[in-house]
C-alpha cells in the first residue's frame, strides 16, 4: 500500500510544467496544452531525432526514445507529428539485420549503453527502438528488432547478454510480438533479480504494464511490492539520479489507485 495522496501533494508542489501536465493527464486524462507539447518536443532535429546531453547537434537513439515515451506519458499518439516524426527517424536507423547502433562518429562521447559497436549496448537500443515501434503499430520493423534480440538470447541464464534494462523493454517488445520463448526467459530472469532501485522498478512496471503484460505475473507482483515499500515518509519515491518527481509519478501509475491507502 502507498500514500498516494502524499505522492500526488509531491509532485505538484515539485514538478515542471511537463511533469505536471503528465499528473493531471494520470489522474483526469487531461490532454496537454500546445505549450506543453512544444516544450517537450523542443529541440527536435530535422531528421526527426533528438540531441542526448553527451552529443549535441547529434539525433541519437536512445534519446529519441526517451522523449517518445515521456509523450506516452502525456496520452500523446502518432496524431501528433513530431512523434511521427520521431519513429520515422527510427525506422531510418535500423540495420538490415534488425539492430540498432548509435553511429561510430560519437564513439568517443557515447555512455557504455550507447557505445557504437558494443554488443551489449546494440542489444539495449534494439529493446529501446524496438519497443517503441511496436508500441505504435510499426510490426514489421518491431518483429525484425525482436528476432535479432531472439538470436542473442543467453537461453541459461534467461537473459539477453547486456544491461538490466534491455531484459524488461525486450520483455515488453516480445510480449507485444507474442514471442512467448523471449518472455518466459526474460521475465524469469527479471523475477528472479529485480531491479533494486525505484527508479528502475517504476521504469520495468511501466513499460511492461503499458503494453498490457498480465498483472498476475510474478514479475508484476513482486516489483509492485518491492517498489510499495520504497516511498519515502513526503510521499516521494527517492530516484538515485535525483530524478524524484518524474520516478514518483511513474510510480503512481505503476502501483494505480487500488494500492492508495
Amino acid at each position: 500500500m502507498i500514500n498516494r495522496e502524499r505522492a500526488i501533494r509531491f509532485v505538484q508542489q515539485n514538478g515542471s510544467d511537463v511533469e505536471l501536465a503528465r499528473l493531471r493527464y494520470l489522474l483526469h486524462g487531461e490532454r496537454p496544452s500546445a505549450n506543453i507539447v512544444q516544450q517537450l518536443f523542443g529541440g527536435q532535429q530535422e531528421d526527426g531525432g533528438f540531441a542526448p546531453f553527451w552529443a549535441q547537434g547529434y539525433s541519437s537513439i536512445d534519446a529519441t526514445c526517451y522523449r517518445l515515451a515521456q509523450a506516452e506519458q502525456l496520452g500523446l499518439d502518432t496524431n501528433t507529428s513530431e512523434i511521427v516524426d520521431a519513429l520515422r527517424f527510427l525506422l531510418w536507423r535500423q540495420a538490415a539485420d534488425g539492430r540498432f547502433t548509435e553511429h561510430i562518429s560519437v564513439a568517443d562521447s557515447a555512455p557504455p549503453w550507447a557505445a557504437p559497436g558494443d554488443l551489449a549496448a546494440e542489444l539495449y537500443l534494439t529493446a529501446n527502438a524496438g519497443f517503441w515501434l511496436a508500441f505504435w503499430h510499426f510490426t514489421s520493423a518491431a518483429e525484425e528488432a525482436g528476432r535479432f534480440l531472439a538470436r542473442h538470447l543467453d537461453e541459461a541464464h534467461h537473459q539477453l547478454p547486456s544491461f538490466t534494462q534491455a531484459q524488461w523493454l525486450a520483455c515488453g517488445l516480445a510480449w507485444k510480438l507474442g514471442q512467448d520463448e523471449l518472455v518466459d526467459h526474460l521475465a524469469s530472469h527479471l523475477y528472479a533479480q529485480l531491479p533494486g532501485s525505484a527508479g528502475e522498478l517504476t521504469w520495468m512496471l511501466v513499460t511492461l504494464n503499458s503494453i498490457g503484460f498480465p498483472a498476475d505475473r510474478g514479475v508484476i507482483l513482486a516489483g509492485a511490492v518491492r517498489l510499495a515499500r520504497m516511498q519515502a515518509e513526503d510521499g516521494r519515491f527517492p530516484n538515485d539520479e535525483g530524478q524524484d518527481v518524474h520516478t514518483t509519478l511513474e510510480a503512481l501509475r505503476a502501483l494505480g489507485p487500488t494500492n492508495a491507502e
